[in-house]
């Protein structure tokens, strides 16, 4: 299941090991401009999705035409 970490099964539950590097991807957070719940798709994504994350960080509104101009911090 995890290639960083051997993965423990706990009262039926699978847990990474304490310290796992790729524990986060596992996990669902909340974006920070919309409140949506969301799996993140690197360690650091804070936001779920390119238009929020420009909201949020102040950006001028995204526009498919600047894709991958700014990325995540």
């Amino acid at each position: 299941m995890c290639d960083s970490c051997n993965v423990l099964n706990i009262n039926g539950v699978n847990c990474h090991e304490i310290g796992c590097p790729d524990a986060w991807k596992d996990r669902e957070i909340e974006c920070k401009w919309c409140g949506q719940k969301f799996k993140p798709e690197d360690k650091y994504q804070i936001c779920c999705d390119d238009s929020c994350y420009c909201a949020y960080s102040g950006y001028p509104e995204f526009d498919d035409e600047l894709e991958g101009e700014y990325e995540n911090e």
